[in-house]
């Protein structure tokens, strides 16, 4: 089979992944990969509006029930902005200012680029353009490695594009760090196109499962290779867990009866909001095992959950809709609302934005692991919503959408995909169908 693009989303998300290096040189990831996620999304979306009974059966579109429970649940992340700017008397100017540079760019994606999975898109052509992303990283990570056995320090530069608002750091250019967090050890720590080395190791677990999926054996050595290899050069303890962790889970979901699925499924969704206080239990031995990992930052992240959660209370119901710009000396200055999903969630959108989003990815990771027992692509889908479970013990998870893009479209995939879903019975699909 053929996995060069035979279309136009197919094109679109080839050269999106296969030039991705070209787009960060520029500083353009944040700005194109909306725009992307709305282009396709939109297409979908006018293809399934407008299709009729005499449209080809080739050509018509569904959009399965998980991926409208993702649009819901992202509207109501954006009510929950617009009424704690409603509460907090920032303005309608400020709620249209977040929107646009903080919702469309995070947790809209969520919801989009699943959308975009309705789309003729092959997962073939993911697989192939992931692995060959993984070879471009696997050649600069050996470049980056090297420069710093020599001491020769990275280059890096902020794109004039930051122009189009957003944090700095989402617009900078540096392949590596080589520091510690607060006053810790220097290290060497893999950013490549990833805007923080804990982002990469979420991008890198994520290649490493699509590729894992590649037909070619050369390319899926390659691919799985550069996966592995960006995980272990970002030097985050999470998600070099999820090498491990991920396959384990998703064998004991796929080989084992529904209860057995459903006890590991609870307990993956469990894992990762307590995963912080698992790691920090675990610091002593893990020490041990692997060398120069960080602890102290363990200790802020600590503490800015517990400022984070407390501040929570002020705005239970809504959330506070915003970070703010400075933390206190406690927290050594860092933003609360930040670095801890779930306690972030809570804070920034309250207990509505907390059930908007458990409610639709606890939905899509029951689906894929029913169907995963009988598709290689909804197997690989549940892989990704393992590493993001997981994820969230480190970073907040939609704010890297942008990056991890690919594997959300795959998702899409895997939800519009007729499964059955109990083998001695009606093949049963969740999907809205004109």
């Amino acid at each position: 089979m053929s996995v060069k693009p035979q279309n136009f989303e197919e094109k679109l998300v080839w050269y999106t992944i296969i030039l991705t290096y070209p787009i960060y040189f520029l500083g353009a990831q944040l700005v194109w990969i909306p725009a992307l996620g709305f282009i396709l999304a939109g297409c979908a979306f006018k293809r399934w509006w407008f299709q009729t009974k005499d449209t080809p059966e080739s050509e018509k579109i569904s959009i399965p029930l998980s991926v409208w429970i993702w649009i819901v649940g992202m509207l109501f992340i954006e009510l929950t902005i617009f009424m704690s700017h409603m509460e907090f008397d920032l303005g309608i100017p400020k709620f249209v200012f977040t929107t646009v540079n903080n919702w469309a760019r995070s947790w809209a994606l969520m919801a989009l680029f699943p959308l975009a999975g309705c789309l003729k898109i092959r997962p073939q052509v993911i697989y192939r353009a992931a692995c060959i992303l993984c070879l471009q990283s696997l050649i600069l990570a050996t470049i980056c490695y090297f420069m710093y056995l020599l001491r020769i320090p990275s280059f890096s530069y902020v794109s004039p594009l930051v122009a189009f608002r957003g944090s700095a750091s989402f617009y900078t250019v540096n392949l590596f760090d080589v520091g510690g967090d607060f006053g810790e050890a220097r290290q060497f720590r893999l950013r490549l196109f990833a805007n923080f080395a804990n982002n990469l190791g979420i991008i890198g677990n994520i290649y490493f499962f699509l590729s894992s999926q590649e037909a070619n054996k050369k390319w899926r050595w390659i691919g799985t290779i550069g996966g592995a290899a960006m995980v272990v050069g970002s030097g985050s303890r999470s998600t070099i867990v999820c090498l491990v962790v991920v396959p384990i889970a998703s064998w004991l979901l796929t080989n084992f009866g529904w209860y057995i699925q459903l006890i590991v499924g609870l307990l993956s969704v469990v894992i990762g909001m307590i995963a912080p206080q698992l790691i920090e239990l675990m610091q002593t031995a893990w020490d041990r095992v692997i060398s120069g990992v960080r602890r102290s930052s363990e200790v802020v992240r600590k503490r800015l959950a517990e400022v984070t959660m407390n501040r929570w209370m002020e705005a239970p119901i809504w959330g506070h809709g915003v970070v703010e710009e400075k933390g206190p000396k406690y927290t050594e200055h860092m933003p609360i609302g930040t670095h801890n999903h779930w306690p972030d969630l809570f804070y920034l959108h309250g207990v509505v934005g907390f059930l908007a989003f458990t409610f639709a990815i606890v939905w899509g990771f029951v689906e894929l692991t029913l169907k995963a027992r009988k598709s290689a692509i909804a197997k690989t889908a549940l892989n990704i919503y393992l590493v993001l479970l997981i994820a969230t013990a480190a970073v907040d998870i939609q704010l890297a959408s942008y990056l991890y893009w690919q594997g959300l479209i795959l998702t899409g995939i895997a939800f519009k995909e007729d499964v059955p879903i109990f083998a001695d019975r009606q093949t049963r699909t969740l999907s809205f169908k004109s």
